[in-house]
């Protein structure tokens, strides 16, 4: 028996991987995860109460799944100094889905118009998507040095803690603290 394509089948055996295709990512900050946040679990629990389908189908429908990921990305964010948070172009699709499903099922008027202005948000930063990077499996953006202020001084909020005051010298509190009496 004659046996077809055996070298080629062996050469794609034995081919490298294909290479990831690039993530692009664009930066969000706390304020739109808070938001992102709100729109999902709104449309989680809007999908629990008036559809029949089952839990992972709410969790796809809702974008719930998406919370988790960004939160695990401001981590990130946070401890290697970046001042916001990466989320995928590809994963606006969830918010997407959040709104749609929001309109469909009776979710409250303020949360849908507060996703349709996320939304607009999204689409304005997928212009400004940048390729990104894994770091122990969670998605980063190349970004400024932790010492660089440059998202803060374009008028982004930084995800930066500010430093400690340093303590009060040994023996008591400085005297430029303390008023003296007459």
């Amino acid at each position: 028996m004659w046996i077809f394509g055996r070298r080629r089948k062996r050469a794609a055996k034995d081919a490298p991987a294909a290479a990831p295709r690039p993530q692009l990512a664009f930066e969000i900050t706390m304020d739109e995860l808070r938001a992102i946040e709100r729109v999902t679990l709104h449309a989680r629990a809007q999908l629990r109460a008036l559809s029949g389908g089952s839990a992972a189908t709410i969790a796809d429908a809702s974008g719930s799944p998406l919370v988790p990921a960004l939160h695990e990305r401001a981590g990130a964010a946070h401890a290697l100094g970046r001042p916001g948070i990466p989320m995928l172009v590809s994963e606006i699709g969830h918010v997407e889905a959040a709104v749609l499903n929001l309109e469909s099922y009776a979710g409250h008027e303020a949360v849908l118009a507060e996703g349709y202005t996320l939304l607009k948000r999204l689409a304005f930063l997928t212009g400004q998507a940048r390729v990104g990077q894994e770091i122990g499996g969670v998605v980063t953006l190349p970004g400024e040095a932790a010492g660089d202020v440059a998202g803060e001084a374009a008028g982004r909020p930084s995800l930066r803690v500010s430093p400690m005051p340093a303590p009060p010298p040994p023996g008591g509190t400085p005297s430029s603290d303390r008023s003296t009496e007459d």
